[in-house]
C-alpha cells in the first residue's frame, strides 16, 4: 500500500508569493486532516453529536467535496467519485490536496486571477475559495478532532501543527 501524503508538512517554499502562501495553507490543511482522520474507529465514523446533524463519515464526505471543488477551480483534472468507504474518502481527499498544493507551487502567482469558481448561478473570483472551501474545510477538520475526542478516541499525542510533524 502506498503511503498517504501529508504525514509531515512539506518543506517551506523558497520564496514568498501568492501561490506559495496558498499552497502552504493547503499543506497545513492536508497535515491537519491526515492526523485528524488517522486511527478513526467504526464508532467514530458513526458518531453524531446531536440528532439531525451529520455523522462523522458524512462530515468526511463533505470535506472530500470541498477538496474536490478547490482542486477543480485551480485546474485539477481529478474526476469526481462517488465514495462511501472511509479509507477511499481519506486517500482521495489527501490526494486532491496534495495535487492542489503541488500545482500551486508551480503556478505563476499572476495566473491566480484566471481561476474562478463557477457556482450554479454566478462566477466568483478565486478569492472566494479562501473564505469558502478552504476555510470551511479547516473548520470541519476541527470538528473531526472534537467529535473523536467526545467519542473517546482523541488524536494521537505528539502531532505538532506548528512544526508540521509528529514528535
Amino acid at each position: 500500500m502506498q503511503e498517504l501524503p501529508f504525514k509531515e508538512i512539506p518543506p517551506i517554499p523558497d520564496k514568498i508569493n501568492g501561490t506559495n502562501i496558498i499552497s502552504r495553507m493547503i499543506d497545513g490543511l492536508g497535515f491537519r486532516y491526515y492526523w485528524a482522520t488517522n486511527g478513526l474507529t467504526s464508532s467514530n465514523l458513526k458518531f453524531c453529536p446531536v440528532e439531525g446533524s451529520r455523522d462523522m463519515i458524512g462530515l468526511i464526505g463533505h470535506i472530500y467535496d470541498l477538496a474536490y471543488g478547490t482542486n477543480k477551480v485551480l485546474g485539477g483534472n481529478f474526476k469526481k467519485k462517488e465514495l462511501s468507504e472511509f479509507k477511499d474518502l481519506r486517500a482521495e481527499t489527501l490526494a486532491l490536496y496534495w495535487d492542489t498544493s503541488t500545482r500551486l507551487k508551480g503556478m505563476d502567482p499572476d495566473d491566480l486571477e484566471n481561476y474562478n469558481y463557477m457556482g450554479s448561478a454566478q462566477n466568483y473570483p478565486f478569492w472566494y475559495l479562501l473564505n469558502g472551501q478552504i476555510a470551511d474545510a479547516l473548520t470541519h477538520v476541527g470538528q473531526i478532532l472534537s467529535w473523536r475526542r467526545i467519542d473517546g478516541n482523541p488524536q494521537e499525542k505528539g502531532v505538532n501543527v506548528f512544526l508540521g510533524k509528529k514528535i
